[in-house]
């Protein structure tokens, strides 16, 4: 299958109707376009998937095991969650933030690009952000969460001061009559998104509605979405079970260390050889490198020509949600294979404890033992098996689960340290105090949006029994209670242990046969799908 299929078409409708899901998912072909956010539109939106639905769920089962049969498991489990929950969320009524972040998005793949067709649409997709901000404003609900609506505030603001500053930056590398329209239109544009935040920042006070989705919804997400037999209560009992056994292994590993200091103090010493804030992207490019010398020389996966991972720094418009960073992956319908990992830079108008808490959080030894997680043989190489590995015409080119991508970076750490990666102790207690903040994860998803934790108490759990400094802890916390993170961050814990157990049946079958190499390119061969879906197949 060439380049030039179609796509599939419930990707199709996607992109025609959400121009900005098209251009960072690689389709360039509405980069001109923001997108109809006119509540008709979201209307008709929510119609044809309803439609979609029926059709998919009237089609003949295709025999377990196959390709077609993962294929049509892959749709409805797509379309049976987006159903859902476009009518619990209604998120372009009740998340102001999504409309920045969107903004945001729409602008910065622009300008990623840097060629003057990218400049000539980011003009374009410029001059429609006033009235864009004025139907967004329109929209919101009063029944819209406080939180959201705080987030929606600080998202404008950071989207306001990438308008000025970096969008006249990127002007000035075009000819000189297209930078002319796009300062005008970035000027009318942050004018816009000013009065978008202010608007905002009136309605705080009036924010009533609740942001936690309910037990419900998170025993829909468990069942439908996760494939898993698991419902909200025992997904707590599991996490709890969970955080008892990782602190236990953490405290024997910090005793081997040393028997007089508790494992939190070892962490805190060693957070003190940390770099400068300029250094950070060095810091972990430096990581990357050793992690990718290490894949290459264990043999542990394929790694294809033109594999490329680039250090970047998070654009400001989205910092107030990533304390540390975040991977910008190669977009599954564009050219090329190269993806980005962006850090979070300091913050120069923090005060002093702020930014020594932030370098803290980025010392030396996190950023060893957490760059193969989101590099190689990590997020980047996943992405890279999954853009190759599924016909554009695919839904499975299309869908990405947080179980299966997250689950693969957690599993990768135990591969790293499995093969001699993580000779430090130093190294090995972070990874097992990792691996006690992504058990504490799933309590905390669980209680915040059973509605049994608040965010207040979510984040002090998270300082305390992790070990997190108070400005890392609140932006996690923080981020678990958007729209789109209910049972996110248990995805980490559960997708990798998922994926041990598909490895450990293949494992015992293949004998001698059996290769990590061999087992991970079939793997990540089926694209992103649920984990459990992948039981069926053989190697």
């Amino acid at each position: 299958m060439v380049d030039g299929e179609a796509l599939h078409p419930y990707v199709e409708f996607l992109f025609e109707a959400d121009p900005i899901l098209a251009s960072t998912k690689g389709d360039e072909r509405g980069n001109c376009r923001l997108g109809d956010i006119t509540p008709e539109a979201f209307a008709e939106q929510d119609r044809r998937r309803r439609g979609m639905l029926a059709a998919a769920e009237a089609q003949a089962p295709a025999a377990t095991g196959t390709v077609d049969w993962l294929e049509q498991q892959v749709l409805l489990t797509e379309l049976r969650t987006t159903v859902r929950r476009a009518e619990l969320e209604r998120v372009w009524q009740r998340a102001p933030y999504w409309y920045t972040e969107r903004l945001g998005e729409a602008l910065s793949v622009l300008m990623a690009g840097g060629t003057e067709a990218d400049a000539m649409a980011l003009a374009a997709r410029l001059g429609a952000v006033p009235e864009y901000c004025a139907q967004a404003q329109r929209n919101i609900s009063p029944d819209a969460p406080r939180l959201w609506v705080e987030m929606g505030v600080s998202g404008a603001r950071g989207l306001e001061r990438f308008l000025a500053h970096a969008v006249p930056l990127f002007a000035r590398d075009v000819p000189e009559a297209l930078a002319a329209d796009i300062n005008r239109a970035a000027g009318a544009a942050g004018a816009a998104v000013g009065a978008f935040a202010g608007h905002l920042e009136g309605l705080v006070e009036q924010a009533e509605g609740a942001w936690a989705c309910g037990t419900e919804q998170v025993d829909f997400l468990l069942r439908t979405y996760h494939h898993l037999d698991l419902d909200a209560a025992g997904l707590a009992e599991h996490g709890r079970e969970l955080v008892e056994r990782e602190r236990r292994q953490l405290e024997r590993l910090a005793a081997t260390r040393d028997r007089d200091t508790g494992w939190q103090e070892q962490i805190d010493r060693i957070k003190d050889w940390h770099p400068q804030p300029p250094d950070f992207l060095a810091t972990y490019g430096a990581a990357m490198q050793r992690a990718l010398e290490h894949t290459r020389e264990r043999d542990l996966i394929g790694i294809p020509d033109g594999a490329v991972c680039e250090m970047e720094w998070v654009p400001e418009y989205r910092r107030d949600g990533l304390p540390l960073g975040v991977m910008s992956p190669s977009p599954p319908y564009g050219s090329g294979l190269r993806s980005g990992f962006l850090i979070t830079p300091g913050d120069p108008a923090a005060d002093d404890e702020r930014r020594l808490q932030h370098m803290r959080d980025n010392c030396y030894v996190f950023a060893t033992s957490i760059a193969g997680h989101e590099t190689f043989p990590g997020h980047h190489v996943q992405y890279v098996h999954h853009k190759l590995g599924t016909p554009r015409g695919s839904i499975r080119r299309y869908f990405s689960t947080p179980q299966f991508v997250e689950g693969w970076g957690l599993y990768v750490e135990d591969l790293l340290e499995e093969t001699g990666f993580m000779t430090d102790d130093r190294v090995r207690l972070f990874k097992q105090r990792n691996a006690l903040w992504r058990a504490l994860r799933i309590v905390v998803d669980t209680g915040l949006h059973a509605g049994a934790m608040s965010i207040a108490e979510a984040t002090d759990l998270m300082r305390r029994e992790a070990g997190m400094d108070p400005h890392m802890a609140a932006g996690e916390v923080r981020r678990y209670a958007r729209h789109d993170n209910p049972t996110y961050p248990s995805s980490y814990a559960l997708g990798k242990d998922l994926i041990h157990q598909v490895r450990a049946r293949h494992e015992q079958r293949r004998g001698n046969a059996f290769t990590l190499r061999g087992f991970h390119d079939w793997l990540l061969s089926f694209g992103t799908p649920p984990v459990a879906l992948l039981g069926v197949f053989e190697l």
